[in-house]
C-alpha cells in the first residue's frame, strides 16, 4: 500500500511541475537562463547615458578643458553609467502557489569590438556586486524596475584613451570605435533558485565633447 502511495504522490508532483513550468514563453532577454525555473520571466534592456541623433550611445574617454579660466573649466570625467531596466512577468499567471522575489547580487560587463572596429584596443571585462530586487508580479500583470550601472569605469575609460594615444590600435576620427557591452546579471530568489539574466547595448568610446 505504501508503494502505491509513493507511485500517486511522485506522478502528482510530475504533473504539477509540468503545470507550472511548461506555459511559458521562453527565459525572457535571450542568454538569460533559469528565471523561468523561478516562476518568472524577465527582460532586461539597458541603455546609456548620452545618446546622438542617430540614437547612438557615447561614451567620453578623453577629459577635454572646457574654459581656459582661469580656473579652467575640466569637462565631467568619471565612471560612464548606464540604466537597466528590468520588466517581470509570471510563467503561469494562474498560479496559486507562492513566487519568490528575485535577488541580484552581482554583475558582469564583456566588451567585445564591432566588425568595423576590429582594430580598436580590448577593454578589459568588469564585474560588479550590486543588490537589485525583482518583486515577483501578481497573476497576468508585470513588475517594472529601474536601476543604475556602471557601463565604462573611470579605470577603463583612462586605460582606452592611454591605448590610443599610444599609436598603436586603429580608430576613426576622435579615437572613436564602436564596441557592444553585454551585461550579464547573476542572482537567486527566496528559496534559493540560481538564475542568470543577460542583455546587450552598442555604444561608441572615444574623444567627444561633453562640455
Amino acid at each position: 500500500m505504501k508503494r502505491i502511495h509513493f507511485l500517486l504522490f511522485t506522478v502528482c508532483c510530475l504533473l504539477l511541475a509540468v503545470f507550472l513550468w511548461g506555459c511559458g514563453s521562453g527565459p525572457g532577454s535571450p542568454g538569460s537562463t533559469g528565471s523561468e525555473d523561478t516562476g518568472i520571466i524577465v527582460d532586461a534592456q539597458v541603455i546609456g547615458r548620452y545618446q546622438d541623433t542617430d540614437g547612438i550611445y557615447s561614451v567620453d574617454a578623453f577629459q577635454n578643458v572646457c574654459s581656459e579660466g582661469p580656473p579652467p573649466v575640466l569637462e565631467f570625467f568619471a565612471d560612464h553609467q548606464a540604466t537597466v531596466t528590468f520588466t517581470a512577468r509570471l510563467v503561469n499567471p494562474s498560479t496559486t502557489f507562492q513566487i519568490g522575489n528575485l535577488y541580484i547580487d552581482k554583475y558582469t560587463v564583456e566588451f567585445r569590438r564591432s566588425t568595423d572596429s576590429i582594430g580598436a584596443p580590448p577593454i578589459e571585462s568588469d564585474k560588479r556586486f550590486k543588490t537589485i530586487t525583482i518583486t515577483a508580479p501578481v497573476g497576468s500583470g508585470t513588475t517594472t524596475l529601474t536601476d543604475t550601472l556602471i557601463l565604462v569605469d573611470l579605470i577603463r575609460k583612462v586605460q582606452y584613451s592611454n591605448d590610443m594615444l599610444s599609436g598603436r590600435y586603429g580608430s576613426g576620427p576622435a579615437f572613436i570605435n564602436n564596441y557592444t557591452a553585454i551585461f550579464t546579471f547573476y542572482g537567486k530568489n527566496d528559496f534559493g533558485k540560481e538564475f542568470k539574466i543577460k542583455t546587450q547595448m552598442d555604444f561608441q568610446i572615444g574623444d567627444f565633447d561633453v562640455c
